[in-house]
């Protein structure tokens, strides 16, 4: 006769009488008489589904912070995702008598106190909050810990009180050892996933005591009641002294005999390792100094989450681990963010809290020549009156001066006297993620105006003012200017770019990193000494007082904006009467292939605007489709015939040499003829002397300066990204074959293998376009740009051989002899597996390399195809024909064709016109020399300060002058005038990459950029967290546990949806999402209310029932005051009103 205790335990759940069933292992004897919440709803299933919910409400919760519009609506869904998950729980059937009235007990006050908090709190004490609220989650996941291992029945009493008389109360464990065959079973189960759940104990109590007494070390900190920063003696040895006897203490508390759960020796040993862990906590925040407490802040908030991660793990709470997950993910995503934009290794950061506590270490600074120079109210008033655009630059000294609604005021007052005026964000501006933004949210500067770092940066050289507002490191230019400052390499904020900076500082200090900051010592810049909140009080006044400069005031700004809009849409159908200058524009005649045309007619458009006149030949754009008519509504007019528009114009635009260029006619003489010329290359060599000779001025526009700032003008890189593109569609239709992997009835055709030789503009456009169409694509380049092709889907190829290939300006530098052998086995390699060969190596000025040689051809498998688009210098393979396709005897095809941006004419002449209006805006400053005749506006192409030789004072050297712009290009792109060949000097290019220094002894500049790598980049890469992921996952593996198991797989997915999140949040938004975080991570509740229908033998309440109820109250106030004050910020947010 079966034992029926037996049969029974067949029925049960894992862990009987569980406060959280299946879904939990806090186990208690339901006592006798005693009455539980059971109903039809209450059981496993439906706590699941309840659960299932509020996790997706949680995603969408954090997926609403990708945008200030949608944020309401994610402060929405994490509230009622709360309420979901806290409701099933309280009316589960595991909540009984004891526990509903405990649990409000708890958490009546609880949300009371959060909702006070959230509402009392201003946005200037924002970092002081988001610090306690980490502080109140990682607490109430410590005290979840101690009372749990209070409890004498939580482990090794697994008790059933079955209903039925002739089953007797008995032990699990004893149960096993009666019928072993259950080891294996679901008892054996759960009686393994102890283990697990006692360390997941222990790490909740330690990891949740070092947050909360860290988060208030930080708290006091901000609030500037601990000013110094403090590192014990004996640093490392402490360090590691206190994590050694934390963990001591948790396992003298579980293995020592007699002592374990519920006893009195065991519990003093788990508040020891409690105590030891807050001292750690202490000492790890104390040492760190003000400019790392952004990164602090994340790292604390990564705490609270993992400490509710581990606290689901010993509950078995699945909702607990997701919630956990999001949080400690968005921490651990922060910190790093915060990291790189302080270019601060997060590592170090860690380790630093024991370190120096500072991040001003560093070399020497360089010294700084200048004065500061003090301005007043007056002046500054008077500048921002007459500026048309400004860029105000908050620093953490707006918040300190509590400025914020007196910026928003002078805001105000610029721009309804018509001036531009935006925001520029810092990312570690303040002492929080996004908490400029939170300010000036509360000061109802409309969020739209307010950019990142990224997006403003490129505005400050177009900027007529600038006003820095107790910004110190985030705006300092030696971080870009001096490698040996310790801020070298930071991110920054471009200021000193701008026309004028004004600083707004209380003192003459330096920032937190210590480092002086040259901005401050610049011509451009006046400091405005004072409190900031006064001094923007003060500005306005004066402000209000002037009269408008330039007719603005709101009414008429409006009517401007009207009228600029109204000029936008009217179309121009004839030129001024007195242009400042006429260009012509002609059919290409020189080659036959030839269909691109110079200018199209929205660039005659601009032109016309402009003042400039534009005559064209009749049919001058037909072969790019672009008819006369179209030139006609954009103002240029069309001549009677080809002499007619050459005779009138001042300056011819054409693609390539016209063929009157190249008979040197004498209707070309003292004009300007703007072509592509190649003037480095022999046959444009001979046409500049031709051109010379006949007294013709001659601009190449190939020759225009590879610089950061000329990339507009840039006719190379705009027609090459076309010819790359081109160069794939080409070789697919030579090819013959499906490009993308394809099965059919007729058998399974694998994809088209392409190989890149060169990946500058051209080979990175045809890696992209042979990704699109499904080809499997291999690139390489003499240098290393591997990030590169693989962001464009690519697969880099490396050759067996050390060098350095990068040249000066980003271009290619020729080869070593050994190293064009070694690139020779590899080509030959791959030229024998590919289908479709595209090479696009070039040198400016020289030879094309050859890359691809006869006996390379012979290997390779016949149909294959090669697209050389080098042919123009000669061609990377030495069987290409220039201007030639034809087929090799091994049925290879050779495409040498030069015609490839010509084949989509009409996007490549879009780009051509837009480079050559370009030019004319910087090269001829047609915005200031338009108004006077074309005498008036010509010379300003002949930079005679650059052409002729400086003059020198007697006895000393000449100085060389600082070329403009427009000197640079000109020196470049003119190459002959009046008469003469002009031989320009070398282009101003960036210099090559500096080979990657060996690291020295004591060498900390290397040591630090080596940290940095692998602290940030690594840290934050999709392959280190799914590494992370694996090695995790073969753990687990060998553990042979089916509950930890499946909670993992639920800690893992939640982890990657947080880090997908996490990401997609705006910046502005980083301190709501701090704050709805952490209200989250107070998710921990569940905890509390499921340990609060503890009790004792007797049926009186135990000490994990009252530590249940504190758990609930410190989560409570998490939970209230988290979405709060989430909800209070995120309603200040507001869009300018249309």
């Amino acid at each position: 006769m079966s034992d029926p205790r037996e049969e029974l335990f067949e029925k049960l759940p894992i862990f009987p009488n569980s406060p959280v069933g299946e879904l939990g292992i806090f186990h208690y004897v339901s006592q006798a008489g005693q009455t539980c919440n059971a109903t039809p709803y209450s059981t496993g299933p439906w706590i699941d589904c309840a659960y299932t919910v509020s996790a997706m409400l949680f995603i969408m919760s954090l997926k609403g912070l990708s945008t200030q519009a949608t944020a309401n609506w994610g402060c929405y869904y994490g509230i009622i995702g709360m309420t979901i998950a806290v409701l099933a729980a309280f009316f589960s059937a595991y909540v009984c008598d004891n526990g509903v009235w405990l649990t409000w007990v708890g958490a009546g006050p609880g949300i009371i106190i959060g909702l006070l908090m959230a509402w009392k709190v201003t946005m200037i004490q924002m970092p002081q909050l988001v610090g306690l609220l980490n502080a109140f989650g990682g607490l109430a996941s410590a005290i979840e810990a101690i009372g749990m291992f209070a409890d004498e029945q939580a482990k090794y009493k697994l008790y059933v009180e079955a209903e039925r008389e002739d089953v007797p109360e008995v032990a699990v464990d004893d149960m096993i050892k009666a019928n072993p065959r259950l080891e294996n079973g679901t008892w054996g189960r759960g009686k393994k996933y102890l283990v697990i759940q006692s360390a997941s104990m222990y790490l909740a109590l330690i990891i949740g005591s070092i947050t909360y007494f860290g988060s208030i070390i930080a708290c006091l900190k901000l609030m500037g009641k601990i000013r110094k920063d403090y590192s014990p003696p004996a640093k490392n040895f402490v360090s590691l002294f206190l994590i050694a006897a934390s963990i001591a203490c948790c396992v003298l508390a579980e293995e020592i005999e007699d002592w374990g759960y519920g006893s009195t020796e065991g519990l003093i040993m788990v508040l020891a390792a409690f105590f030891l862990s807050a001292v750690w906590g202490i000492l790890f925040v104390m040492a760190i100094g003000g400019a790392d407490m952004p990164v602090v802040i994340c790292i604390l908030n990564t705490g609270s989450g993992a400490a509710g991660v581990f606290a689901g793990f010993m509950l078995g709470n699945k909702l607990l681990v997701i919630t956990g997950t999001f949080v400690a993910s968005s921490g651990a995503i922060l910190s790093a963010l915060m990291c790189i934009a302080m270019n601060r290794n997060l590592f170090a950061v860690l380790a630093g809290g024991f370190g120096t506590g500072s991040s001003s270490s560093g070399g020497a600074q360089q010294a700084i020549e200048g004065e500061m120079v003090e301005t007043n109210t007056a002046e500054v008033a008077q500048l921002f009156n007459t500026a048309k655009s400004i860029i105000i630059v908050p620093g953490y000294g707006m918040a300190a001066g509590k400025a914020q609604h007196k910026v928003a005021e002078l805001t105000t007052l610029l721009r309804s006297r018509g001036v531009n005026v935006r925001f520029a964000i810092h990312p570690v501006a303040g002492r929080l993620p996004g908490h400029m933004n939170v300010l000036l949210a509360e000061a109802r500067v409309p969020y739209d105006i307010v950019l990142s770092m990224d997006e403003i940066n490129m505005d400050f050289p177009s900027t007529d003012a600038v006003l820095v507002l107790g910004a110190n490191d985030i705006v300092n230019p030696a971080a870009q200017d001096d490698p040996t400052c310790s801020i070298a390499g930071m991110p920054v904020l471009e200021v000193w770019k701008a026309k004028r900076t004004i600083v707004v500082k209380r003192g003459k200090g330096s920032g937190y990193s210590g480092v002086e900051n040259p901005l401050f010592f610049k011509e451009n810049n006046h400091m405005y000494y004072g409190n900031a909140m006064k001094q923007m009080a003060t500005l306005c006044e004066e402000i209000s007082k002037m009269d408008p400069v330039g007719g603005a005031g709101k009414t008429d700004a409006v009517k401007v904006a009207v009228d600029e809009v109204k000029v936008e849409e009217e179309v121009t159908l004839s030129p001024p009467t007195e242009p400042g200058l006429t260009v012509g524009l002609v059919a290409e005649d020189s080659e036959a292939w030839e269909k691109r045309v110079a200018l199209v007619p929205s660039v005659v458009s601009k032109l016309t605007k402009a003042n400039v006149k534009v005559v064209m030949q009749p049919g001058a754009g037909a072969k790019a489709g672009y008819q006369d008519l179209e030139y006609a509504k954009c103002g240029a007019v069309v001549c009677e015939s080809r002499d007619a528009a050459i005779a009138q114009c001042s300056m011819l635009f054409t693609v390539t040499p016209v063929s009157e260029l190249k008979a040197c006619e004498e209707k070309l003489k003292g004009k300007w003829v703007v072509s592509w010329i190649g003037k480095l290359l022999p046959d444009g060599k001979e046409v500049v002397a031709n051109a010379a000779a006949a007294g013709i001025n001659l601009i190449d526009v190939t020759a225009v300066p590879r610089i950061t700032i000329a990339q507009k003008l840039d006719v190379l890189s705009s027609q090459a990204k076309i010819a790359g593109n081109r160069a794939v569609i080409e070789g697919a239709i030579l090819y013959g074959k499906f490009m993308a992997p394809e099965i059919t009835a007729a058998g399974k055709y694998p994809p088209a293998k392409v190989l890149v030789l060169g990946a500058g503009v051209a080979g990175l456009a045809a890696i992209g376009t042979a990704v699109a169409l499904g080809a499997e694509c291999r690139a390489w380049d003499v240098r290393d740009v591997s990030d590169q092709v693989e962001s464009m889907g690519g697969t880099w190829i490396t050759v067996d051989f050390k060098e350095e290939g990068a040249g000066a300006g980003g271009y290619a530098k020729e080869s070593s002899e050994a190293f064009q052998e070694a690139q020779k086995q590899t080509f030959a390699k791959q030229c024998e597996q590919c289908d479709i060969v595209i090479t696009t190596a070039a040198i400016p000025g020289r030879p094309s390399p050859k890359l691809i040689e006869k006996w390379m051809l012979d290997k390779m498998k016949p149909g294959s195809v090669i697209i050389d688009l080098a042919a123009l210098g000669g061609g990377n393979c030495t069987e290409t024909q220039k201007g030639k396709t034809y087929v090799t005897e091994n049925a290879v095809t050779i495409c040498g064709e030069l015609d490839f941006p010509s084949k989509m004419a009409r996007q490549a002449s879009e780009m051509y016109a837009n480079n050559m209006y370009n030019l004319l805006d910087h090269v001829m400053k047609a915005k200031d020399a338009t108004t006077g005749t074309a005498a008036d506006v010509l010379p300003n192409l002949v930079a005679n300060q650059t052409l002729k030789p400086a003059a020198a004072e007697e006895g000393a050297e000449p100085a060389a002058p600082k070329p403009e712009l427009d000197e640079v290009v000109c020196t470049q792109v003119i190459c002959a005038y009046e008469g003469k060949v002009i031989t320009s000097p070398p282009p101003p290019m960036p210099s090559a990459p500096p080979k990657p220094p060996t690291a020295k002894s004591g060498d900390k500049k290397v040591e630090i950029a080596k940290a940095s790598l692998i602290g940030n980049s690594v840290l934050l890469s999709t392959q280190f967290m799914m590494f992370l992921f694996a090695l995790l996952m073969l753990g687990v593996a060998f553990l042979d546990n089916e509950i930890l198991i499946e909670l993992m797989m639920v800690f893992m997915l939640a982890a990657w949806v947080g880090y997908m999140l996490v990401y997609g949040v705006h910046p502005a938004l980083h301190t709501p999402l701090m704050s709805v975080s952490n209200a989250i991570s107070g998710q921990v509740i569940l905890g509390g209310i499921f340990m609060v229908s503890s009790e004792n033998n007797d049926g009186n309440i135990n000490g994990t029932a009252i530590l249940g109820a504190f758990a609930v109250f410190i989560a409570a106030m998490n939970v209230a005051g988290g979405f709060a004050v989430t909800f209070k910020m995120l309603k200040m947010f507001v869009a300018e009103k249309k």
